[in-house]
């Protein structure tokens, strides 16, 4: 499961569902959303590939303190430019609004990678799942099974403990709860 739904994966389909969602019936907000958590997706890669090409970490999805926190850092300031971009290009303001989101969870991931070494793959499915489920209603909420199997398989590796899983996936939802709740 973790290698099927690597962290980029799962906010990439978020972003183009919410967003096609956010401004349906205009065709414009799928474009939006996949052409941003899409860039989003790609300079995390790039940042992951050249990390491993310049000896900075040994695999694409390093698990030593260091090369996670510099990953993430990465993503927070790609997420930042991503959005400012988005938003330079026109933009609909209601896709700006909610991708606000992704700047703020990359932050609070880093904070918490810098204390602990919570499990991102977790996360990244557990906030995906949440922004689908409060966007198109709580029928959705079954896609967190997928959310339980992508923990599982972290703990199934053994790249992961318990408690670092459930961080995962209790941050991201909560996170993403409270703000989308907050701007509506």
């Amino acid at each position: 499961m973790s290698r099927r739904f690597p962290p980029p994966f799962l906010p990439v389909v978020a972003g183009g569902v919410v967003s096609w969602d956010i401004t349906w019936p205009r065709p414009d907000g799928l474009v939006w959303g996949l052409c941003g958590s899409g860039a989003w997706a790609l300079l995390c890669a790039g940042t992951a590939i050249t990390g491993v090409r310049l000896g900075w970490w040994p695999t694409l999805v390093p698990s030593k303190r260091r090369p996670r926190l510099m990953l993430l850092a990465m993503s927070g300031i790609a997420a930042i430019g991503v959005w400012l971009v988005c938003g330079r290009l026109g933009a609909p303001p209601e896709l700006l609004t909610r991708g606000r989101l992704a700047p703020l969870l990359a932050a609070l991931v880093l904070a918490c990678t810098w204390v602990g070494n919570i499990s991102l793959h977790t996360s990244a499915a557990a906030a995906s799942v949440t922004l689908i489920t409060l966007q198109l209603g709580r029928g959705w909420g079954a896609l967190y099974l997928l959310v339980a199997a992508i923990a599982w398989s972290r703990l199934h590796l053994r790249a992961h403990t318990l408690a670092q899983v459930l961080a995962g996936a209790v941050l991201s939802t909560a996170v993403c709860a409270a703000t989308v709740c907050l701007e509506g």
